[in-house]
C-alpha cells in the first residue's frame, strides 16, 4: 500500500471506528441516526480509499495507520 492514501472522511472514520467496536450497521444507524444508505456509502468508500478487500481489512488498516483506535 503506497504511503499516501486519500484522506478519510469524518463519517468514513467513524463508521469504521464504530465497526471496529462489533458495531454492526444496523446499530451504526440507531446510535447515530443516520441512514442506512449513508453508512453503507461512507464504509465502501473508507474501503476504497484504504484498498482494502472487506471491512476487516478496513478496519485493520485504518488502525495500523493510527487513523482509529
Amino acid at each position: 500500500m503506497p504511503d499516501k492514501i486519500d484522506e478519510l472522511a469524518p463519517l468514513e472514520l467513524r463508521c469504521l471506528a464504530l465497526a471496529a467496536h462489533g458495531r454492526t450497521r444496523q446499530d451504526m444507524v440507531r446510535e447515530t441516526d443516520i441512514s442506512m444508505e449513508l453508512i453503507d456509502r461512507a464504509l465502501e468508500e473508507a474501503m476504497r480509499k484504504l484498498r482494502a478487500k472487506n471491512l476487516a481489512e478496513a478496519i485493520f488498516r485504518a488502525a495500523r495507520l493510527e487513523l482509529i483506535s
